[in-house]
């Protein structure tokens, strides 16, 4: 035993150096072909169509066990589920065809990547080696990620981030987007040894290590599109209803345990039972045990977000392109969108403050000469507005300035003076205060041009942009913004990828309205290919996604509220809620137990929403 223990230590070892190794940025001019057309011959790596429950030999963590248990099979239905891809270890220990080929530069005939064609999914990657670095970690995320490779003898070490939320068996096991990938590629003639060490922070508690087989196919496979295209829900269910069973109430808890006639225990994973000593030791755990495992525990300290900050916090504004007009600007403690072209600047918030003068000089190094004309605020609240007065102040609106704004009995002496701000008037009520009482904001940062329903409209720079009211959503004067030509949508606080949502019971916000509105936005998205792409969404904090992000996040939101509702028709206290950790499959990536916004906040949140109601649309006072 000592000796196996040994083993997996120095193979785990060698694996996580070659990781590093793959970081590296020597430009690759020698090493293995494995150009051609391969297929899965097996190994202990494959999926194998596992049933519910079957989580053995899988070093999963309390939130990913208690993910998978509270799995419904139905979740698949759901549109933004229905044509997700794989990952790539996935991928490659799946079944399918595979096609390998070399990128070369013309001339040095230096070796610039290996591309991958994968028939699940139709799944087309690219493996990097010609040095480059990985992107920074607000850029978006792929089902495939982002690659980078190099040779060691006549082993190709690859080494992938950015991947999406995704599953890591196909019976609810998650992983999360925080994964990163070392695979290696082992070629002994017309086979390939294919081992991938899977590391997820988030989801497991050591790295999950697996191989399997390639074999070269004597001749090219037929059979190589994977073609999909969303349907209908189930008819009569809402876009809110997500499948999901309640902690503890899985149907099938028993079905691969009883049907294999082992202990409950063995069926339930972690990493204990990827050893073989678990053999002996599973024999003495009692049933009462295991069935304490499918419900979150409630000793130990509180469980939280294991997941990288994408926010820079280095004291500077680090732009990067989104998609046509639309660039990100990150770093002023909010995210900034801003859309550029012939007539000037939109910007889409304006950060804290702290850091206004940056983000002057990165919205003009991105706009040349021309003005800052609008600013659209999506809130009121202080990360997305505390840089109004500063951007305002730097730009200007020539539409204004000669108009009846600016001239006769109507006109405004400062029209044209400053960018417009653009907002709901709740943010405009918000931020300012009747006359003679002291406003919370200056006054040099409020909205001059504000809507009341809807949405409002604009033509700018070539390009359609909507913004759309989304009512007592985080607060009741929530907005998001959508650059139809670019395909780029902003959502403001309606979507992070950070924590969990801010829902401002005081400033008029509702957990069904918070629902509503990212249904709102995933009626305006389309996925480019197989639940990836398309339409793309810049969100109030966090990096770059698309449809799929803000599914999973309304599909959580949901399935959290669907449970708080169940304890509140039990007759449970907002104290008992929390206590009772609904939340714990999310906490690993969502939680916070200090700051301005925690875990216990979000729960009491959600919980007076749904025991108050949804408050009346309209504007406030």
């Amino acid at each position: 035993m000592k000796n196996l223990h040994q083993f997996v230590f120095v193979l785990t070892a060698t694996l996580m150096a070659g990781a590093a190794l793959a970081q590296g940025n020597e430009r690759q001019i020698s090493g293995i072909d494995i150009s051609g057309s391969w297929y899965n011959a097996g190994g202990n790596g494959g999926d194998g169509m596992p049933i519910l429950a079957e989580y053995g030999g899988m070093p999963l963590n309390e939130s990913a066990r208690l993910y998978a248990l509270a799995w419904s099979p139905a979740r698949m239905t759901v549109r933004q589920q229905q044509c997700a891809a794989y990952d790539p270890s996935r991928q490659l220990h799946g079944g399918g065809n595979y096609r390998f080929w070399e990128e070369r530069d013309p001339v040095t005939q230096r070796l610039i990547a290996i591309r991958i064609y994968g028939q699940i999914t139709e799944a087309q990657r690219t493996i990097w080696m010609d040095g480059r670095p990985h992107p920074p970690a607000y850029a978006k995320h792929t089902w495939l990620g982002f690659s980078t490779g190099r040779y060691e003898g006549n082993v190709l070490t690859v080494y992938t981030t950015h991947l999406k939320r995704a599953w890591l068996r196909s019976n609810g096991v998650p992983q999360s987007d925080q994964t990163t990938l070392v695979e290696h590629f082992v070629r002994h003639g017309d086979r390939i040894t294919y081992m991938t060490v899977l590391t997820d922070p988030v989801n497991l508690t050591e790295p999950y290590v697996r191989s399997t087989n390639q074999l070269r196919s004597e001749r090219q496979p037929e059979a190589w599109l994977y073609a999909c295209d969303d349907g209908e829900q189930d008819l009569g269910r809402r876009d809110d209803e997500i499948p999901s069973y309640l902690f503890g109430q899985n149907p099938y808890l028993r079905e691969y345990a009883d049907k294999n006639r082992i202990p409950l225990a063995a069926s339930l994973g972690g990493a204990e039972t990827m050893y073989p000593e678990y053999i002996t030791k599973v024999k003495t755990v009692a049933d009462a045990e295991a069935m304490a495992r499918t419900r979150p525990s409630t000793d130990g300290p509180p469980i939280t977000s294991r997941a990288v900050d994408p926010e820079p916090h280095d004291g500077e504004i680090h732009a990067w392109a989104v998609q046509g007009n639309v660039h990100l600007l990150i770093g002023a403690g909010g995210n900034i969108a801003v859309q550029v072209g012939e007539n000037g600047a939109l910007v889409v918030d304006t950060g804290t403050g702290k850091l206004a003068d940056k983000v002057v000089a990165a919205i003009k190094k991105l706009v040349g000469d021309k003005p800052i004309q609008y600013i659209v605020n999506t809130s009121f609240r202080p990360e997305h507005s505390g840089g109004n007065a500063t951007v305002h102040e730097a730009g200007s609106d020539p539409s204004l300035i000669g108009s009846f704004f600016s001239a006769g009995a109507q006109s405004f002496s400062d029209a044209g003076v400053g960018a417009t701000i653009i907002a709901h008037n709740n943010v405009l009520n918000r931020m300012s205060a009747p006359t003679g009482q002291l406003a919370p904001t200056p006054s040099g940062g409020w909205p001059s041009d504000t809507f009341l329903q809807g949405r409002r409209r604009k033509y700018y720079n070539d390009e359609a942009v909507e913004v759309f009211w989304a009512p007592n959503a985080v607060t009741d004067g929530d907005s998001f913004v959508h650059f139809r030509r670019s395909d780029v949508i902003v959502t403001g606080d309606l979507f992070t990828t950070t924590q969990y949502p801010v829902i401002d019971i005081k400033n008029g916000g509702s957990v069904q309205g918070l629902i509503d509105a990212l249904n709102a936005i995933l009626d305006k998205t389309v996925y480019k290919h197989e639940e990836e792409g398309g339409t793309l969404i810049i969100p109030g904090h966090g990096r770059i996604c698309d449809e799929y992000e803000v599914g999973e996040y309304r599909d959580m939101i949901a399935i959290i509220r669907d449970r708080v509702q169940a304890v509140i028709n039990q007759g449970a206290t907002v104290e008992q809620v929390k206590g009772a950790r609904l939340t714990a499959d999310f906490d690993s990536r969502y939680g916070a137990v200090t700051g301005p916004w925690t875990t216990d906040m979000f729960v009491e949140a959600v919980y007076t929403s749904l025991k108050q109601g949804r408050p009346k649309a309209g504007a406030t006072k």
